[in-house]
């Protein structure tokens, strides 16, 4: 969804040493144990009582696409130079399915804060992540991670119940609930159509 910023944070940040950046927040578990909170600036920034870490030289995010139209999208989220100690981490935690949400907010230098509103710019789900050891002589890694929007995810489930009567049969010999399914495909019951 295209957001438009208010005339009162882009007067604000016109007239003062005010530069826009993003908040990452990688979420694994629904309690934050696990999470990762980025900025893509180069101090700490505290937001909603979670402290985003400085990632302006390891993080680069692929163009965010703001739409008012439904549609599926992907980003990519790099994070460059990471010591490879991170690699036991990663396997401790699967991040696959966890939640990515960017913010967009506005630092201002001269009072080391946010100024103005914050909004959510994207959020979407890790769909999978790859790991770089090319570069193993520094002893840091690339780490690539691809995330899509909610719609995608959807559109992408393998996993699940089908409905299809030998699919439900295959789990309860009796269960006779889905018989009728395969009648409907075609079926079109025509809602809101008038004569």
């Amino acid at each position: 969804m295209v957001r438009v910023i208010d005339s009162v944070t882009l007067a604000e940040t016109n007239s003062t040493k005010t530069y826009p950046i993003e908040l990452i927040k990688f979420q694994v578990t629904s309690d934050n144990a696990d999470s990762l909170f980025l900025n893509t600036g180069y101090t700490n920034i505290t937001y909603n009582n979670d402290t985003y870490l400085p990632g302006s030289n390891i993080v680069s995010l692929s163009a965010v696409e703001e739409t008012k139209d439904v549609k599926t999208n992907a980003i990519t989220i790099k994070l460059n130079g990471i010591p490879n100690t991170i690699i036991a981490a990663l396997e401790n935690v699967n991040a696959i399915g966890g939640i990515v949400t960017i913010y967009q907010a506005f630092w201002n230098e001269e009072t080391g804060a946010i100024q103005g509103q914050v909004y959510q710019k994207w959020q979407g789900v890790i769909n999978s992540h790859a790991v770089d050891e090319e570069n193993t002589e520094s002893g840091d890694v690339n780490i690539s991670v691809e995330c899509k929007n909610i719609v995608g995810a959807i559109l992408n489930t393998k996993s699940g119940r089908f409905t299809s009567d030998s699919s439900f049969k295959k789990y309860t010999n009796n269960d006779a609930s889905m018989e009728f399914v395969a009648s409907m495909v075609d079926f079109n019951p025509r809602f809101g159509a008038e004569d």
